[in-house]
Formats: structure tokens, C-alpha cells, sequence
């Protein structure tokens, strides 16, 4: 469901800079200043056990003394109040030698939770240097970016060796800082109540939260670890064909003959598939069904393409990829590019990995700002690169030829899309030579109207490209009317396209690149209809009847009932006892009282009874039925579930616009239909036996069942 109301959330949700100060300084200065607390406590409390011992010591000397010389001298000692405890001196040396022991143990409590009030500051300080040094890095890396292609290179690397030490020193920092101050109000229980068995539940709580702090920090730490582990760029997944010299030696020698052109390397390995764009890399490519691993420099070609393309297009395109392998894009493709798509992915995984662990959030939010740095250097030399790829590309034929292909590729891609869409929805059905069921298509019905895709990006599994219009605009060439009509043009069936004429054998490359695609489909198709099969018989085929859980009702009505049975009846057996006995007119009226209450909460308890003998709902595979409504509701009329159980318990039911609304049985205040929404809303004291995660399962189930039965019985027909 969407929402067409302005968005109306407080500036500091849809703020990153105040976030990011909130967790990287404001928290930690908060723990710094609750530190500098501790500290003025620790001292506080170390003086006053200090003084004590110092006391009591001073007294145990004294006391000594007398039991050396009288041991059963009585002693007079002032106790709590104004009680007075007497004590033989030899009693009195062992009470007060257990008091100095007591108040070492105190002391020593007392002087263990200074450190943990300076690591407090000290991880909170570190928190904050982190991430001033890394805001300042990032700042400087991102400035330094802007200025050249190899200052973005150089600086993107030296911030890949910062960022993780400086997000790892956040982490650790906020890890300690937390475990520190957790664990020093865990020692503080020790002298609140020492000898009570709630102070040692509290003091557990206390380690508890403080482990959960350390452990929280240390699983970041390996967290972050494995992100920046990740820098190293995973192989690209490509569906594809390695194509060798004798496959296509008429592409292989117009490549070469391009390359040595452009004065640019000829790619190591070539590769044809159905989807994606034309696009060169010199990172590790993955690809299937072959189950082949490439390195090197590594150029794919989408087959569509090649069928619909001609050669000054395919020579405009090609050159502008051959491009991408000279001077410093190369550095640029293979060191920066697909490194840093990566980084961007990995704290995206650990972000979502790590919902809820305070601990990780100032550091996730320290490396998004810092790599967040880099987007419009990126963006610009990106679209920099790739205005002068296509400058290089242009100069092999001419601009206008350029232009042509970068607009027919941008109206070729719907057509692709099209019969790959419906191949794959029916793959027993469809053409065995995909490749050629697109030509056909683009030759029966013509081209999209360029204009609406002029602003399209072309595709690529790494980087981005500006929009072709802006493109166009670099090459510098008008889209006047012989540009658009020869982009526009529909494939003639006797003029021989540029890859029947590059391959030895098209119409197999195509039917196999088909092939990989149907068979693909096949299996997705497969393991659907598993699924929908599990799903359909997640459900037994007998009705289940569930009953509405009253009893708890019932009891407190039955005793609410006797309650004032007891009151109306004791009124009257009792009124002289209780101060009623010459006053009728507040005897009748408490009787009255009570007789209603009577009344009135025993008949609910009997309606309640009653009712919770009826079935609340049967499930069946196929309805739904409740006690509350005449009609059965279809499950395949229900569009939507939630089951509620903070107030009341009650299932509501989202209907679909063509289910008819089932009518009430009877009255229920709290069961009803809303026609505007198309709700139905089931009410109950609950489930008979169930709880109500179970239960909310337990319809989920049925639905997803029904609506698997139909989409079998839908594809069978």
C-alpha cells in the first residue's frame, strides 16, 4: 500500500548528518560525561571506606589492648540509634576483626571500579577519535577524488587501508565503553544491598548486559573483518558462451583488426549470451552452464544484438569497449570499480546483518559517509570515461554511426526483454532460436519511438553509463531525421546480419545460447511447482475445527456472579451485622445491586458457555468458516491476514474487489464487515489450545495452500 500524503517525519529521521553525529559523538561524549561520574564516585566511595577502615582499626587497636590485659571486660558500644550494644572485650576483638575484614573487601570493590570508570572515557574517547579521523580521511579522500581519475585511485585505496583499523577502533570503543560502565553499576549493587538476594539478581543482570556488551563488540570485530575481507572483487556471474576461433573467426579478426586501430590490447577471452548490454572486464567471470572460470581481459557480446546491429554500429560499440582496455581505465576497471561496488554491498550485508546491535551501528555509519565520499567523483569520471569511450569508439567509423548504435541498442532492449519474458513463462512453447524470434518480432512490429529512451542507461554488471542522450550530445552529432530512421530501421530477411556473417555457425550459437535459457527456465518452473505442491500440502484434507478458548471467561464471570450473589445475599441474612438492620430503604437497594450483578454476569457466563460450545472456526482446504458469519469466505477471496491479540483477540481479513462480504450471524459487538475497506472481522476470547503465533501460522498456512492448489490446477489446464 502506498501513501500520497507528504512526507511529514521529523528532520532528524531523514537526516544522515545528524545521525551520524548523534552515534559517533553525541552518544560517546554521553558515556564519557557518565565516566567522569563513575570516577567522582569511585573517589567518593573509596574515601568513605577508607575513613571507615581507618576507624575501625584505630578501635581494634584500642580494644586489643584491654582483652590482653582483661578479656572479660564488658565494653559498651553505641549501635544503630539509640541502642547500646555491651560486649566482653575478647567478643568485641572478633566482631571488629570481622568489620576491618569486611571493609577491606568493601575498599577493595570500591578501588576495582576506578578503571572501569577511566576505560569508560578512555573507549568513549577512542569512539570519538575514530571517528573524527575518519570523517577527516574521508573528507580529504573524497576532496582529493575530484581532482583526477588517479588521485580517486590512489585515494580510495589508502582509505581502504584506514577505514577498517578506524571502524574497528569505533567498534571496539563503543564495545568497551558500554562493557565498562555496565559492569561498574553491576559492582555498585555490592553496597546497596550486599546480603539481599535481590542485589545479587541485580548485580547478575548487570554482568549479563555487560557480556552481552563485550560479546556484541567482539562479533563486530569479526564482523568487520569479513567485509573488508570481501574487497577482493567475487567473479561476475555471466550466462554465456566462450567463443573460440573456429566458432567465430570472422568476429576474433574484427576485434583484432579494431584493436590494433585503437592501439588497444585484444581481449584475452570473448564471450555470447542472451541478456545485459556489450561490456568489457578484466575481473573473474563466472560463466554458465560451462561452468568455466575466465580471467583476464574479457569481452561480452549480446547475441540479440549482434542480429539487429550492423557493422558500423557493432564497430562503433566494440571500439568503444576495446576503449575501456587502454591507458588508465584499465587501472580504473580492474583495481577501483568492481572493489568498490563490493565495499558498497558488504557493509550493506553487514548493516542488515547486524540490526539491533548498538555496538556496530556508529561504525556502519562512519564507512556509508566515507565511501558515500567518493559517489560524485565516481559518478563524474564514470561519465567521463565514458564520453571518451565513445569519442574513441566514433573515430573507427564515423559519429553518426555512433549515435545510430547507441540509440538502437536503447530500443533493442525492449524487444529482448519481451520474448525472453514470454520464453521463460512458457518454455516448452517458445521458438528454439531465440535470437531469431527477436529479429522476427522487431521485423513485424517495428521499434519503440526512440525519444522515450533517450534518457535509458545502457546496462552493466559493474559500472554505469551516462544517459544516451547526453551521449549523443558528447559526439556532438544532431538527431535529425536520417539518424533516427536508420536507427529505427526493421531488420531485411536478405541482407545477412553482422553475426551470421561473424560466426561460422550462427543459427547453432543461437540455438544453444536458447537452449542454456529455456533449460534454465525449465528448472525455475520445476522447483516452483515444487513449491506450490509443498505448500498445497502443507494442509490436511479434513476440516479442522477450532473452538474459542471462553473458559477463562466463564470463570472470572462465575465468580464475579457468586461475588454478588454473596453481596445481595449477606444483606439480608446479615443486615443487622453489617449496619443495615433499620435501614430497608439500603437494604433493597443493595440487594438489588447484587441480584443483578448476579443476573447479569451469570447469563454472560452462560452465553459464553454456550457459545464456546459451538465451533469458532473449521478450517477446511477450501473455506473458511466462523460461527460469527452465515457464508463461508473462500481462501482465495482473502488477500490479506492479521491476527490481533493486544486488546482483544480477533482474525481480520482482507477480501478481494470481486469476493462477496458474508453476512453476521447473529449479534457480536465486536465482529463485523467494513465495506469501504473490505475487512471482515472475526472476534473471540482466543483459540482453544493454541497461542496465538501458532494460530496466525496455522491460517497463513491455509491461504498459501489455497492459493497453490489454484495456480496448479491453472497450470495443468
Amino acid at each position: 500500500m502506498t501513501s500520497t500524503q507528504p512526507h511529514t517525519s521529523p528532520f532528524w529521521r531523514r537526516s544522515p548528518v545528524f545521525g551520524l553525529v548523534i552515534w559517533l559523538f553525541v552518544l560517546p561524549l554521553v558515556l564519557a560525561s557518565v565516566g567522569a561520574w563513575q570516577v567522582q564516585r569511585t573517589a567518593a566511595m573509596v574515601e568513605v571506606q577508607s575513613a571507615s577502615r581507618d576507624g575501625l582499626q584505630e578501635t581494634l587497636g584500642e580494644v586489643r589492648q584491654i582483652a590482653a590485659t582483661d578479656p572479660g571486660a564488658s565494653l559498651r558500644f553505641q549501635g544503630d540509634g539509640s541502642d547500646v550494644l555491651v560486649l566482653t572485650a575478647s567478643e568485641a576483638t572478633a566482631r571488629i576483626e570481622t568489620a576491618v575484614a569486611s571493609v577491606e573487601t568493601d575498599l577493595a570493590v570500591a578501588r576495582a571500579r576506578g578503571p572501569l570508570a577511566w576505560a569508560t572515557i578512555g573507549g568513549s574517547l577512542l569512539v570519538v577519535a575514530g571517528a573524527g579521523l575518519g570523517l577527516l580521511a574521508a573528507r580529504v579522500a573524497g576532496w582529493r577524488a575530484r581532482r583526477s581519475r588517479d588521485q580517486l585511485i590512489q585515494s580510495f585505496g589508502r582509505l581502504r587501508v584506514v577505514l577498517p583499523i578506524l571502524m574497528a577502533a569505533v567498534v571496539l570503543g563503543f564495545g568497551i565503553s558500554l562493557f565498562c560502565a555496565t559492569s561498574f553499576e553491576a559492582l555498585s549493587l555490592w553496597f546497596w544491598e550486599r546480603v539481599s538476594g535481590n542485589g545479587i539478581k541485580l548485580a547478575g543482570a548487570g554482568v549479563v548486559l555487560a557480556a552481552l556488551a563485550a560479546y556484541g563488540a567482539v562479533m563486530a570485530i569479526i564482523s568487520l573483518r569479513k567485509v573488508f575481507d570481501l574487497f577482493t572483487p567475487q567473479p561476475i556471474e555471466v550466462q554465456a558462451r566462450v567463443v573460440g576461433e573456429e566458432e567465430a573467426p570472422g568476429l576474433w579478426r574484427f576485434v583484432r583488426e579494431l584493436a590494433v586501430r585503437q592501439n588497444a590490447p585484444i581481449p584475452d577471452t570473448i564471450i555470447v549470451g542472451l541478456t545485459e548490454g556489450f561490456y568489457v572486464t578484466e575481473g573473474a567471470v563466472h560463466v554458465e552452464p560451462e561452468d568455466r572460470l575466465i580471467e583476464g581481459r574479457t569481452l561480452y557480446l549480446p547475441a540479440p544484438y549482434l542480429e539487429l546491429l550492423d557493422t558500423a554500429e557493432v564497430s562503433a560499440i566494440i571500439g568503444h569497449e576495446l576503449a575501456h582496455f587502454t591507458g588508465d581505465d584499465t587501472r580504473y576497471s580492474r583495481k577501483f570499480t568492481p572493489i568498490y561496488a563490493t565495499l558498497w554491498r558488504s557493509l550493506e550485508a553487514l548493516h542488515q546483518a547486524s540490526r539491533g546491535a548498538i555496538v556496530v551501528q556508529p561504525a556502519t555509519r562512519l564507512g556509508f559517509h566515507a565511501i558515500g565520499q567518493f559517489d560524485v567523483a565516481v559518478a563524474h569520471w564514470s561519465r567521463l570515461r565514458e564520453f571518451e569511450a565513445d569519442r574513441n569508439g566514433s573515430l573507427i567509423g564515423k559519429p553518426a554511426g555512433a549515435a545510430s548504435a547507441l540509440i538502437r541498442s536503447s530500443i533493442i532492449e525492449p524487444a529482448v526483454s519481451f520474448v525472453l519474458e514470454r520464453a521463460f513463462q512458457a518454455p516448452e512453447a517458445s521458438d528454439g532460436n531465440l535470437v531469431a524470434a527477436t529479429a522476427r518480432l522487431t521485423s513485424e512490429e517495428g521499434f519503440p519511438d526512440p525519444a522515450a529512451h533517450l534518457e535509458d542507461r545502457q546496462p552493466h554488471p559493474t559500472d554505469s553509463h551516462p544517459p544516451t542522450s547526453q551521449r549523443i550530445e558528447a559526439l556532438g552529432v544532431s538527431l535529425d531525421e536520417g539518424v533516427l530512421a536508420h536507427a529505427t530501421r526493421r531488420p531485411e530477411p536478405d541482407v545477412p546480419s553482422f553475426g551470421r556473417k561473424a560466426f561460422a555457425n550462427w543459427d547453432e550459437i543461437c540455438r544453444s545460447l536458447s537452449s542454456d535459457f529455456l533449460t534454465r527456465a525449465r528448472g525455475a518452473h520445476a522447483e516452483y511447482r515444487v513449491s506450490l505442491e509443498t505448500a498445497a500440502a502443507a494442509v490436511g484434507t479434513e476440516a479442522l475445527v477450532l473452538y474459542d478458548n471462553a473458559k477463562p471467561m466463564i470463570w472470572v464471570m462465575g465468580i464475579a456472579s457468586g461475588f454478588f450473589a454473596i453481596m445481595g445475599i449477606g444483606v439480608v441474612v446479615a443486615a443487622t451485622q453489617i449496619g443495615f438492620g433499620h435501614n430497608e430503604w439500603a437494604q433493597a437497594i443493595i440487594g438489588a445491586v447484587g441480584a443483578t450483578g448476579f443476573l447479569g454476569f451469570a447469563a454472560i457466563a452462560v452465553v459464553s458457555h454456550r457459545r464456546s460450545r459451538a465451533p469458532l472456526f473449521v478450517l477446511t482446504p477450501e473455506y473458511l468458516e466462523t460461527s460469527r458469519f452465515l457464508d463461508p469466505i473462500p481462501w482465495t477471496d482473502i488477500i490479506q491476514y492479521q491476527v490481533y491479540a493486544n486488546q482483544r483477540f480477533a482474525l481480520q481479513l482482507v477480501l478481494n474487489e470481486d469476493a462477496p462480504l458474508p453476512a453476521r450471524r447473529g449479534f457480536w459487538f465486536y465482529s463485523k464487515v467494513n465495506r469501504r475497506r473490505r475487512t471482515v472481522t472475526i472476534d473471540a476470547f482466543g483459540v482453544k489450545g493454541m497461542k496465538v503465533d501458532a494460530f496466525s501460522e496455522l491460517i497463513g498456512r491455509y491461504l498459501h495452500a489455497a492459493y497453490a492448489r489454484r495456480e496448479l490446477v491453472a497450470a495443468t489446464e
